[in-house]
């Protein structure tokens, strides 16, 4: 949690060595979670929520709105960063239980695979019938990854991830919003945008290659394997997608790579000050289209776009639900957490949605969803293809199998890279890709 839309993001996060040693709205029907009792002889119980969102993009309000109605059950939010030491840094907390979280979110299927095999994460089926959770009613059941038959995480947002593009350098070059489009016409976009002073692309060149996008829009379900158990980035879609990234390089629609790299160049910078007219990115960065203080001067709406597909009318999309939370098996208060995420999941996410978050909750109003992503700053967005991209009805990326899923990440950022800039060939990027892939799952195996 990690590259909207997010609608995502994501970083490519590693675990730490530690524990390989042992993200309702109003309309909602659903039946909502008991509250707690609010008998001033109870023993007030306090809670630690732990994720990766800045407090004051939306967690704040909803820890403020739930201590108001439950003096019982206080919550306390701590916010932790969705990078390699933030993630070290949760899970040293998790093993050695030492101001720890009850609960927490995990922005990464690899890493929430890993704590739930070192014994971190606490199941929930029996907690959930305790207070009263209607999973398929609000999240749906087929929508929710069980191991062995356990639930161990319940998801907090839906995202879409695309593109958000400036909508008058589209107009200048004649172009309408795309949708239903491909990779090819992806670049070709991008060229096209490319003038003195703004590329036409941007791609996060500290993120995951967007590589990983192609070869999950051409097979969604566990993207990176193959059939067999063993990679699947020998695949030509993975070649098609670093040839992709590497093309615009070459064609200057995209920063140099090192530079990139180097100034942890973001996007909302690029696509908010006109550098770069078209930007691959999540929800996350609504907030920032709304921040005129720290953007100022706009006199351009941003549009949206869904991701580019391997073949048309497919609608495959790495979103879905996300923001992944957790109990920790060590917490001394997990039916009081229960209720919470209970509350949460059925109405108390509503105050994430400003700040990017788009409910979980399957019967989400969308038109009443927008209009608190965009507050009072409705003039920065072109809502028609925000609203065509928010309903559009996708595939998700589906993925069952983790097997040295983050070594695997690890290694196409270091063979991409090469690649990029010019030390190794596509052929011999692709063979070490497959080879080192291989490798890694025989060794977790």
């Amino acid at each position: 949690m990690k590259k909207v839309m997010m609608m995502g993001a994501a970083c490519v996060v590693t675990v730490s060595m530690l524990v390989s040693a042992c993200g309702k709205t109003e309309d909602s029907t659903s039946t909502p979670a008991p509250s707690a009792s609010s008998s001033p002889a109870a023993q007030q119980v306090k809670l630690k929520f732990w994720g990766g969102v800045p407090i004051e993009s939306g967690p704040q309000a909803v820890v403020d709105k739930w201590n108001a109605a439950h003096k019982d059950i206080q919550v306390e939010y701590v916010r932790y960063t969705n990078d390699d030491p933030g993630n070290t840094k949760l899970d040293t907390a998790l093993l050695s239980n030492t101001d720890a979280p009850d609960f927490f979110v995990n922005y990464n299927d690899a890493l929430m695979d890993k704590r739930i095999n070192a014994g971190m994460i606490e199941p929930l089926n029996d907690l959930i019938p305790k207070v009263g959770f209607d999973v398929d009613g609000v999240i749906g059941n087929d929508n929710i990854m069980k191991k062995d038959g356990k639930i161990y995480y319940l998801p907090g947002t839906k995202s879409v991830n695309g593109m958000m593009i400036n909508k008058s350098s589209l107009d200048a070059v004649g172009e309408k919003v795309p949708f239903d489009w491909t990779w090819d016409e992806y670049v070709a976009l991008a060229k096209k945008l490319t003038k003195q002073g703004q590329f036409g692309g941007f791609l996060e060149p500290n993120w995951e290659p967007i590589a990983l996008d192609v070869i999950t829009s051409a097979q969604p379900v566990n993207a990176y394997y193959a059939p067999d158990g063993t990679s699947n980035l020998n695949n030509p879609a993975m070649r098609k997608g670093l040839e992709i990234q590497k093309q615009l390089l070459d064609a200057k629609a995209l920063i140099p790579y090192a530079e990139g790299v180097a100034n942890k160049v973001n996007g909302q910078d690029q696509l908010l000050t006109g550098k770069a007219a078209m930007v691959y990115t999540g929800t996350y960065l609504i907030r920032y289209i709304k921040d005129d203080k720290a953007y100022p001067n706009r006199n351009f709406q941003i549009a949206f776009a869904p991701t580019p597909q391997w073949e048309k009318g497919k609608n495959v999309n790495r979103g879905g639900l996300g923001d992944n939370i957790s109990i920790n098996a060590k917490s001394q208060n997990k039916e009081a957490s229960m209720k919470f995420l209970a509350w949460y999941l059925n109405e108390g996410n509503t105050d994430m949605i400003p700040g990017g978050r788009i409910p979980s909750n399957k019967k989400a109003d969308m038109n009443k969803i927008a209009d608190l992503l965009f507050g009072d700053k409705g003039q920065y967005f072109d809502k028609d293809s925000f609203m065509k991209v928010l309903q559009g009805n996708y595939t998700f990326k589906l993925t069952t199998i983790t097997t040295a899923s983050a070594e695997i990440r690890k290694i196409v950022t270091e063979e991409s890279e090469k690649y990029f800039m010019g030390s190794q060939s596509i052929d011999k990027a692709v063979e070490a890709l497959k080879l080192r892939s291989d490798q890694a799952i025989k060794a977790a195996k």
